[in-house]
């Protein structure tokens, strides 16, 4: 059947699928259509113009419509576009980004060597790999688990979503059993009933109850996102990296940050470990690095780990981790090119200046309403947590939720949020002005008013 008289949403509906939607409903409201974008601000093909309050998702850092990064990559291809980095095969792109990487890590990190993917998830299926390989080298091949937190996001292919502890991911695909879940420092749903000022960190003394339960020795590493990022953007409390980090090390499991969504600025600071000054063995990265421009992820492992790996290997013995688009020329041109932005145009700084300015407007404008029970956040990176007065309890229910109300009324009004759970969340790229922020709170603001009333 011929297709030629169809309009683009008719097509979208009849050929293309979307992650995280619900086919019936998208089949009845059809797609919201991007043509452009500039800065913060979107077009659609209906001739509106939205504020990306939560930079795609979470990795638009520099932006839209930064030709810099199109012209860098059209060089680029037109030299090379691709060439796998399989048997020792490189690229220039792909060692520049190598060496900057190397540089950007915190001092005092031993992270040293650099392999790139597409995104974070399958960075995390390669980290997991490596990580049990570290040890299998060593002569621990029992030392297969991976420990993660609750409310965790780490991706949702087969490793990495078993780490993903988000119970949604779980519903029609369980698990693998060697992922093994802890306690989060998700202090506003402590799951022990504690507050922090007398907690002595609990969620810590059950991640060493875990360890003891499951035998040190058959787990290979912990997981953690240093700002738990889907499960509700929650920072931890202050001593919480430190005691892992020690706790980690004495029982000889390797610790991973997942610095996917906090990586290249978005916390304030170029990653997020260095927030907590914790020096994780290996990291996974992605989103920001390109700012979405083209895909890429990627792993980073200490010069220790690699050089473990590199000397305990049996003899003529390859590292078996291998995706074809590794190290891929266009992608490492653009994110050479998105990391100049950030650093030329002093972004770390202000996501960590304006990040500080947007909480403070939310705690002004949403600090004593009454479905407010929690507003937390760090650079740009914001959550208001809602609950009824008084309780933990969500405020509607699954057929009439007030976050998602409340989202699809910002997106009527031009502002596009995000409803993660019970939480009203933000992450505007690090570009955005106070002037910028002003504007996103007055539309979300409204909103919030707008369907409290209805609620109330």
């Amino acid at each position: 059947m011929s297709n030629r008289n169809l309009s683009l949403s008719e097509l979208d509906s009849a050929h293309l699928l979307h992650p995280i939607t619900e086919f019936r409903t998208h089949e009845k409201k059809g797609p919201r259509i991007f043509t452009g974008g500039q800065g913060i601000r979107l077009e659609t093909s209906d001739g509106k113009t939205v504020i990306d309050g939560f930079s795609g998702l979470f990795n638009i850092n520099i932006g839209h419509g930064r030709t810099e990064v199109a012209d860098a990559v059209a060089e680029q291809m037109r030299k090379l576009a691709f060439y796998p980095s399989f048997y020792g095969f490189s690229s220039e792109p792909a060692i520049k980004l190598a060496e900057r990487m190397a540089s950007l890590v915190p001092d005092g990190s031993d992270i040293s060597h650099f392999l790139f993917t597409t995104g974070g998830s399958d960075a995390n299926e390669t980290i997991f790999r490596t990580a049990r390989l570290y040890h299998a080298v060593l002569g621990e091949p029992q030392r297969m688990k991976i420990l993660s937190r609750r409310w965790s996001y780490h991706g949702i292919t087969r490793a990495a979503g078993s780490a993903t502890t988000l119970p949604v991911y779980h519903v029609f695909s369980p698990p693998d059993p060697l992922h093994i879940y802890v306690a989060a420092p998700y202090c506003f749903r402590c799951e022990f009933d504690c507050v922090l000022t007398d907690c002595n960190y609990k969620c810590i003394d059950a991640v060493e109850e875990a360890i003891h339960k499951e035998g040190a020795e058959t787990i290979a590493a912990f997981v953690a996102e240093p700002v738990a990022g889907t499960g509700g953007i929650i920072p931890p409390p202050p001593e919480y990296f430190s005691r892992l980090e020690k706790l980690c090390k004495s029982h000889g499991i390797l610790l991973i940050l997942d610095e996917v969504i906090t990586g290249f600025g978005r916390t304030g600071k170029w990653f997020g470990m260095e927030h907590w000054n914790i020096y994780p063995d290996l990291m996974s990265f992605a989103k920001g690095i390109t700012s979405g421009y083209l895909p890429l992820g990627g792993m980073g492992i200490t010069r220790h780990v690699y050089e473990t790996i590199r000397d305990k290997s049996p003899d003529k013995f390859p590292f078996m981790a291998g995706l074809t688009y590794n190290n891929h020329p266009a992608s490492c041109a653009a994110a050479l090119v998105n990391i100049d932005i950030i650093q030329n145009e002093g972004l770390v700084e202000n996501a960590r200046e304006t990040g500080a300015y947007l909480l403070e407007c939310m705690n002004q404008a949403f600090g004593s309403h009454p479905f407010v029970a929690d507003i937390r956040g760090l650079g740009m990176l914001a959550s208001i947590e809602c609950a009824q007065p008084g309780t933990k309890k969500p405020v509607g229910g699954r057929q009439m939720s007030f976050t998602n109300a409340v989202s699809s009324l910002c997106w009527e009004e031009g502002l596009i949020i995000r409803s993660l759970w019970e939480n009203i969340s933000l992450a505007p790229p690090l570009c955005t002005t106070r002037t910028e922020i002003d504007e996103i709170v007055c539309i979300l603001q409204k909103a919030v008013d707008s369907i409290t009333r209805r609620f109330a």
